[in-house]
């Protein structure tokens, strides 16, 4: 469907930033059984800390109700992509299931690496120009990523980050991006490539016309798939763009 997720951070509010991973040996091994329950149990941890929700806690009824992270101060509550990445790192090296790294603090255009001590201190202050890489074991990434390895908000409920939705904003924003690479790729590559391609661009830019209905079809695609369920979009994108002599078009799994 035209409303999917990117598998990788690419500035749409659903990356990790500045933050790295790298797969270990140590620390806790899951058993398989308990991977999905563990999952879930981070998953909901961090939409509680990040107040995710459609209205602000004490907010007016004609408040507009926008899912965002409520919690944050200061910062884009619809974009808390980065936000929620470390938050389940967090999670995951209280568990046992990763372990902190190297810091480092953004001067300008440029990362310093700086000392455990000094890290840890200004994190603790809040110091927003500070990150951490982690290092993870084997287990602690599929808890993360889910063993599809997708990326947060695509909805597989064997992973963490998967079983966060994200946000209107951050799916047209994805969109935009999607379809500026889609319909670079239409350009320079032949059929059969470039008609996919060119497909794929008319899909997000119908969402990028209707981002109500493509975040609606998003939202029922989540929740089905947390389900274990399949979901058919109905809607037709081509009469969406005004495209004639083309039949009407669902967008599925």
């Amino acid at each position: 469907m035209g409303a999917s997720t990117a598998s990788s951070s690419t500035g749409d509010g659903t990356g990790d930033g500045n933050v790295m991973e790298q797969v270990y040996g140590g620390g806790t091994t899951v058993p398989k059984k308990k991977k999905k329950k563990t999952a879930k149990e981070i998953a909901e941890t961090v939409k509680n800390q990040l107040g995710l929700g459609t209205s602000q806690p004490g907010g007016s009824e004609t408040q507009i109700k926008q899912y965002g992270a409520y919690n944050l101060k200061g910062k884009d509550i619809y974009m808390y992509g980065e936000e929620a990445s470390q938050l389940t790192n967090e999670e995951m090296v209280k568990a046992g299931l990763a372990e902190r790294g190297n810091y480092f603090k953004q001067v300008g255009g440029k990362f310093i690496r700086i000392g455990k001590k000094e890290g840890e201190k200004l994190m603790a202050q809040g110091d927003s120009s500070v990150s951490v890489s982690y290092k993870m074991t084997s287990s602690g990434k599929e808890i993360k990523h889910g063993i599809s390895g997708g990326a947060m908000g695509s909805g597989d409920p064997t992973g963490a980050m998967t079983s966060i939705p994200i946000s209107s904003q951050m799916l047209e924003s994805q969109n935009k991006m999607k379809a500026i690479i889609q319909g670079t790729i239409g350009l320079m590559t032949p059929a059969p490539i470039s008609t996919i391609a060119k497909l794929g661009m008319a899909r997000s830019s119908a969402d990028l016309l209707q981002p109500e209905a493509a975040y609606a079809d998003y939202t029922q695609q989540f929740k089905a798939k947390q389900a274990g369920k399949k979901f058919t979009s109905t809607r037709n994108v081509m009469g969406v763009l005004g495209l004639t002599g083309h039949k009407k078009k669902t967008l599925g799994e």
